[in-house]
Parts: structure tokens; sequence; C-alpha cells
């Protein structure tokens, strides 16, 4: 018996202490205005609709009127998940032509998330050891900060604050050069998301079963809330449309004042990230099996059965191609047209695990080559039409999204607890 006492208060113990840690964290720095999210006006999809997007007739902006693989990328390297709210995945950068480790840095913890890079080559990501790191180009720590739970979510980098989700049920600002917090906000379920930054500077992202409209001061704006949990990061579009999946099977879109315009159900969970064509076109994938295309109006243009679940965040390659992740039983990344979704060619993952999987989300750089993840331990480099470039081994499945830094260097997370830079090997001795 006592014995038994004796754990009982040592379990007390290290709970109570794990609270203090969090408390400690989130009032350093602690801003009056950020409150909890519980004060904002919660929308549903019972709530009035939005009247249409304004711009094109079909309804979509005015400003997305190229096609795809026309409008050029962001400069630089990615200051949020996908490196733009649209989430075409497509970088400025060139990628290393062939691929070996040049450095990598360790964590307590799984890093499933993608990086982010600053103006100065600081590299910022998380851990599932609940700190957010900042490195420098060279793998240098400079700081981590405790969040007080896993971190899952890819940062977004606004003017020297980064702005990142925790699974102890909060949502951070903190100074990018420091890392200490400036406010937090309490979400109520795991903000376990990425970020996505819409045109007037509104943070949002998920947390449980709601999607959150957060000023960069932290008031929120709304909150959105679904039948179940939201994994996937929501995508905005240029007129302030945001789109993102459910486990309620749906893919909703938003007008940028919260208000439901319309959603679209699939067969299964949405749980992977859609991305946005330059024509208004929104793409995303299902548990399902199958990845659709949808009008800006919420319309079927297409769907594709891949035969397996498509979970990871989709990208689109410089030709205009969707590509998307395959879990099992055919893991594998696939390239389908944007127009009518017929295959155009595929990339085989091989993998001794039957239960394998694609949950790295494509990245494709400023030559069209394509780098991505999978679960059988490889990072990959394809050329535009799906032949392999060259792949490197980490020592745990890769889940994450890979990124690009301005010096070349390919970005990436492992569950081998490790970010791992890959650039150009050696050369060839003479």
């Amino acid at each position: 018996m006592d014995r038994q006492r004796i754990a009982f208060g040592a379990m007390w113990a290290t709970a109570l202490a794990a609270m203090g840690v969090i408390y400690v964290t989130q009032e350093r720095g602690r801003d009056p205005r950020a409150r909890s999210g519980d004060d904002a006006r919660i929308l549903t999809p019972d709530a009035d609709r939005a009247p249409p997007a304004a711009g094109a007739p079909d309804g979509r902006s005015a400003a997305a009127a190229q096609p795809s693989s026309r409008r050029p990328p962001p400069p630089g390297a990615p200051r949020q998940f996908r490196g733009d709210a649209r989430h075409t995945a497509n970088s400025s950068l060139a990628g290393p032509t062939d691929g070996a480790e040049v450095w990598s840095v360790e964590t307590g913890g799984h890093v499933s998330g993608q990086p982010v890079v600053g103006p100065d080559g600081t590299v910022y990501f998380g851990s599932h050891d609940h700190h957010l790191y900042a490195v420098d180009p060279t793998g240098r720590v400079l700081f981590r900060r405790d969040l007080g739970g896993e971190v899952y979510s890819t940062p977004a980098l606004v003017e020297g604050r980064l702005f990142v989700g925790s699974d102890a049920d909060f949502f951070f600002c903190l100074d990018a050069r420091s890392g200490e917090v400036q406010w937090h906000l309490r979400t109520d379920d795991d903000a376990d998301t990425g970020v996505a930054v819409a045109p007037d500077g509104t943070l949002v992202f998920g947390a449980g079963r709601d999607v959150f409209a957060v000023t960069p001061q932290g008031q929120v704006r709304w909150r959105f809330r679904t039948g179940l949990k939201v994994f996937s990061t929501p995508a905005i579009d240029d007129d302030g449309t945001i789109y993102f999946g459910s486990q309620d099977d749906h893919l909703y879109a938003l007008a940028p004042d919260g208000r439901m315009r319309w959603r679209f159900q699939a067969r299964d969970d949405v749980d992977g990230s859609p991305t946005i064509g330059g024509d208004g076109t929104i793409y995303f994938g299902s548990d399902d099996h199958h990845v659709y295309a949808l009008r800006p109006d919420g319309t079927t243009l297409w769907s594709t059965d891949v035969d397996g679940d498509v979970r990871a965040p989709l990208a689109l390659g410089r030709d205009g191609s969707v590509l998307a992740g395959v879990f099992a039983p055919r893991p594998r990344l696939v390239a389908l047209d944007p127009d009518t979704g017929s295959e155009r060619w595929d990339f085989a993952v091989t993998a001794s695990d039957s239960a394998a999987s694609v949950t790295s989300g494509p990245l494709v750089d400023r030559d069209g080559r394509i780098y991505f993840g999978a679960d059988d331990d490889f990072v990959y480099a394809l050329e535009p039409g799906g032949r392999m470039r060259w792949f490197v081994r980490t020592g745990g499945n890769v889940d994450g999204e890979p990124v690009l830094a301005a010096d070349g260097l390919l970005l990436v997370g492992s569950d081998d607890h490790r970010l791992h830079a890959i650039g150009a090997g050696p050369p060839p001795s003479p």
C-alpha cells in the first residue's frame, strides 16, 4: 500500500511540474489581448452562407487567371507551409542535383513538420520533444523554446515573428530572433496544423475540430467548427477564400469572414491539405483513395481513384501536373493531368513494410525536379517526368515536407529525431 501511495504521489508531482513548465512558458511575454478562443464567435456549417466570391463570373478571384504552371513562386526560401498560401509547393530555388547529407540537428523527438527559413538563413522547425528550434545555416542551434506539447505545426514567419501551435492546446507568437513568447492563445485542443497567412495578414490554422482566424496581435476574428478533427492546413486563394478538409469527410470553402461558402462531401477523411491552381481549381486527396479537382463553386471537375489513402498535401508540377503521395497497398508518388485527372506517371516506393506510405508532400524546385520522403526512411529526388535522380537514407520514416534554403540545401525532418540538410555530394576522386 505504501508503495502504491508513493507511486500515486510521484505521478501527481510529475503532472504538476509539467503544468508549471507550460504556465511559465506561456506567461513569459503575455499579451493581455491574447485570451481564450472561447471568446470568439463560433461559426458552423448551419450558419448563413457567404455570398460568392467577387471576381470572375464563375466566382474565381480576378487575380487567379493564369495557369498554375505560369504563376511564379514566391522568391527565396519558404516563410510558411508549402511556400505560399495556395500550397502549390513550388520553389524559386534550385535543389541539389545529387544528394548527400551535409549536416543534421538532433532533437528529442520525431521531426514531422515542415521547416521554414528566415531571410538570414535561420531555419525554424518543431519537434515532438515539445520544442521549437532555431538553427543557423550550418546546423548550430540558436535557441529552442518549450511549447508544452508536441509540435507538429509548421510555423509562419512574418516580419520577425513566428506563429506556431502545439499539442499543449495553445497557439503562440514568438520573437524570431530570441524565441521569447510575445503572446499566446488557448485553443482548447491540439493546434497541430500549419499556419497559412491570408492576403490581409490574418493567420489561419486548425485546432481540434475548429479552424481559427487570428490577427497578428492575437485577437480571434472567428472560429469555424466542423464535425470532427481538422488535420488539414488551410489553403487560401488570392481573394481570401479559405479551403481545408476535416475528418467529417468534407472539404470546406469559407469566406474571409469565416462564413461557409460551400462544402463538398468525399467518402472518407480529408486529412491532407489542398492546393489551388492558377485558374482557381482546388485539388485535394481523401482516405477514400481519390484525388479530387473542384471548380471554385464547389462542383466536381474530376476525381481519380489512385488505389490508396491520400493524406499528404498535394503539389503542382511545373507542367501543371497534380502530384499526390499515396499509401499502401501501392505506395507511390503519382502525377495526374490537371484538366482530366488521368495518370501521367508514377514513382513506386519499394518498402518491406506492408503499411508503407508517402505522407511527405512533394516539393518542386525551379527546374521542375521533385523532392519528397516516404515511410521507407528515404528522401527522393525525381526528374520532372518521374525518373529518379538520387535518394538519401535517414534513420526513420520521413513524414514531413522538405524545403529548399537559399544556399541550395534541401531541409527535411525524420522520425530519427533529426532535421537533415541534404546537398550535393563530394566531387569524385581524381
